[in-house]
């Protein structure tokens, strides 16, 4: 499986990638909505797991909306993984397959979050 981990949060973003890892998934990693762009247009990845809160000028909402307007990544599965509760709603009515509030949730909780949405569909 290929995840695309975008989280400028240099700490998280480092144990997400190795709980991935351990799992034996392939992982990348974009700090900015430019830098997760790029890789997209590299590689085909099974899911995304995205942050709302990142710089650069796009936050995680943009990219969103980005993702489910293309034909070619409208079908990846987007985890919204981000510390604001109040904006679940919001993400899945753009299109995010799950909202995790990381303050709320271990890694092994986002490990199988991950799973079940690859597994949906």
């Amino acid at each position: 499986m290929k995840i695309l981990i975008v989280e400028d949060n240099v700490q998280l973003i480092q144990s997400v990638a190795a709980a991935c890892r351990d799992k034996g998934w392939e992982v990348t990693l974009a700090g900015t909505g430019d830098q997760a762009f790029d890789e997209l247009h590299m590689t085909t990845f099974d899911v995304i797991c995205l942050d709302v809160m990142l710089p650069g000028g796009m936050n995680g909402f943009d990219i969103l909306e980005e993702l489910k307007r293309r034909d070619q990544w409208k079908a990846i599965p987007v985890i919204m993984m981000t510390n604001l509760d109040s904006e679940e709603k919001t993400a899945r009515e753009i299109g995010a397959a799950d909202y995790i509030v990381k303050s709320n949730v271990s890694l092994d909780e986002i490990i199988s979050r991950i799973e079940h949405v690859v597994t949906v569909v």
